[in-house]
């Protein structure tokens, strides 16, 4: 068997202060990647400049107007040479195993289209926490993962954009990431590979997700509807040939979407928001949770506008 080929697609926005600690964990690998790809996507803080004084050897930059993460990322699967192709974000790390257990998954799995591993969170100060994934198996030497929808929506992902590698034929089967939606493209991309084939995964851990960084999407970007990923995976299980108990798990998982975007809204004081999102039909399959969170942004909403009367009431009274 042909030695499989890598190479690791790095999206660069505005990450400068990040980028040096991600390239190294890239250079700390034990398993050398082949090519590394930096598309920096119109950023304005001198990223790229730091990228290139820091002299990596078999490094790649392409330079675009800002057109979002997920062109970025498409842009760097299409001038990738390799047979496979990892993705990494700007402000995440490998741990020094990673592409050491990649290639691993792909000499056991290799009928798979997309490799991937555990992960744990880095919060601020640095605290690392495991993620709440429930898994069905821990088993090291690693599997094919065939239930993504239902763990998916039973806690965190059991993997994220930065640890996972896909074969890049496979890739472009599936037409890449999804362009112009800024939240969520990297759900539509897992759950178009889980529906076309099985994952090999690992239950080990090999990368850190920084949630610590600054500049990151889900701070900048407080969604006021479900992603798009989720509104497209329910609407077309009308006319899918699925299983049932696959039919659940998705519409599960659409459901565990909708209602962590309500709760989102709801933490931020954007009752009617949230209002708005539990009239999702997708919502409703996970029918308790739903209630409770509609009945308390019903409440609060109820509360805010009775407050909001009673000073408009006040000022004007006192006029």
């Amino acid at each position: 068997m042909k030695t499989p080929t890598l190479s690791v697609v790095i999206p660069l926005y505005n990450k400068a202060q990040h980028i040096e600690r991600t390239l190294q964990s890239v250079l700390n690998q034990y398993t050398k990647v082949d090519e590394i790809i930096v598309v920096d996507d119109g950023s304005n803080d001198g990223g790229a400049n730091v990228v290139r004084g820091l002299g990596i050897e078999n490094l790649v930059i392409i330079e675009q107007a800002n057109q979002g993460v997920s062109v970025a990322r498409n842009n760097g699967v299409a001038a990738a040479t390799t047979d496979y192709v990892a993705f990494l974000d700007a402000d995440d790390e490998w741990l020094p195993f990673f592409t050491t257990e990649i290639y691993t998954l792909i000499q056991q799995f290799g009928n798979c289209g997309l490799f991937a591993t555990r992960y744990q969170c880095v919060e601020e100060g640095g605290r690392v926490v495991d993620a709440k994934i429930v898994l069905d198996s821990v088993a090291p030497e690693g599997y094919q993962l065939t239930n993504y929808f239902d763990i998916a929506s039973r806690g965190d992902l059991p993997f994220m954009v930065s640890s996972t590698v896909v074969k890049k034929a496979f890739f472009n089967q599936l037409n890449g990431f999804p362009a112009n939606e800024p939240m969520g493209e990297d759900q539509d991309f897992f759950a178009r590979a889980a529906l076309h084939n099985a994952i090999a995964y690992s239950p080990n851990i090999h990368v850190h997700y920084h949630r610590d960084a600054c500049n990151r999407a889900m701070d900048r970007l407080i969604p006021v509807q479900v992603c798009p990923f989720a509104m497209r995976l329910h609407d077309a299980l009308g006319n899918a040939s699925v299983s049932p108990t696959l039919k659940a798990s998705i519409q599960k998982y659409c459901a565990t979407h909708g209602l962590f975007i309500a709760k989102q809204n709801i933490l931020r004081g954007k009752y009617a928001t949230a209002l708005s999102i539990l009239r999702m039909p997708a919502c409703k399959h996970r029918f308790s949770r739903y209630a409770v969170l509609k009945a308390l942004a019903h409440v609060l909403n109820t509360k805010s506008t009775l407050t909001n009367m009673f000073s408009v009431f006040k000022k004007e009274y006192q006029s």
